[in-house]
């Protein structure tokens, strides 16, 4: 998500004024609003509509995402990175990083939860049903993560603000959606942002969506699905460990915790440079 300074076309690429910029800089802040509520709005709506098929409502949310925030700048790979040498091995190493910290992120808190006594667990009886639940977990993180990390990190490429203020506001987003729906907890709250920086913070530093999906989509599957006898069966006996409002109690917190821990550790590695392609 790099930017260049912005410019002025009719000067020769020459800087812009001070005036200049911070008018250019509140146009481009004025659109990546307007394209993240008009965006949400329009994925609200198609939600209602297909409110009898959860899946097929995940499905084209993640589509429509896809195809509004491509037009608002959101890209789902730095195109000179496509262009670097060994590219595709590059990017599995990400989905499969982002994967695993999501996976990570559900393990620690339930083993925690385990050994305190929050919960107990049986092994669970796989089955198809799994499938699907991956599925709308992989679809709901493309629409959200397109929707409330790419805009805004898009929105400050071009405004050339710092990207760790849009990582910021996007943890925020996430965590407004969920602590908006019914029986939200500020424990789902507390999980849903530190998710959501997690998230930004992966496409932060991968330039591009895929981790931040993987991520997002690992930890609602097996927070979900997953432990509630797709993988295993958890019974929670203070609190419980969920995807969405959920989750509550001091597993939601202890998730919460490892999650923003993690999103730390992303920042903190910094946004790496995309190797320049062969002449």
């Amino acid at each position: 998500m790099a930017h260049a300074p912005l410019r002025n076309a009719e000067e020769g690429g020459a800087p812009l004024s001070a005036r200049a910029r911070q008018q250019r800089r509140l146009i481009e802040l004025a659109l990546g609003a307007a394209w993240l509520v008009g965006l949400a709005a329009a994925l609200q709506i198609l939600s209602s509509l297909l409110a009898s098929s959860p899946l097929a409502a995940a499905l084209a949310g993640a589509v429509v995402a896809d195809l509004v925030a491509v037009r608002a700048g959101v890209q789902w790979l730095d195109p000179l990175d496509r262009q670097a040498p060994g590219h595709r091995a590059r990017l599995a190493r990400r989905v499969a990083v982002g994967a695993a910290l999501g996976a990570l992120a559900v393990a620690l808190p339930l083993g925690a939860s385990l050994a305190i006594g929050w919960a107990t667990v049986e092994a669970g009886a796989p089955s198809a049903s799994f499938a699907f639940a991956l599925v709308r977990a992989i679809a709901l993180a493309v629409r959200d993560e397109l929707l409330l990390s790419g805009i805004p990190l898009a929105t400050a490429a071009r405004a050339g603000l710092s990207s760790r203020w849009a990582v910021a506001f996007s943890a925020l987003a996430h965590g407004a959606a969920i602590g908006l729906a019914p029986g939200a907890t500020a424990a789902s709250f507390a999980l849903a942002a530190a998710l959501g920086a997690l998230a930004a913070a992966l496409f932060r530093h991968g330039r591009g969506a895929f981790a931040a999906v993987a991520a997002h989509a690992s930890f609602t599957a097996l927070a979900g699905a997953g432990l509630r006898g797709s993988l295993l069966d958890v019974t929670w006996l203070d609190g419980a460990l969920a995807a969405g409002a959920r989750a509550f109690g001091p597993p939601a917190w202890c998730a919460a915790a490892v999650l923003a821990l993690l999103a730390a550790l992303v920042l903190r590695a910094g946004e790496p440079r995309p190797d320049r392609p062969a002449p």
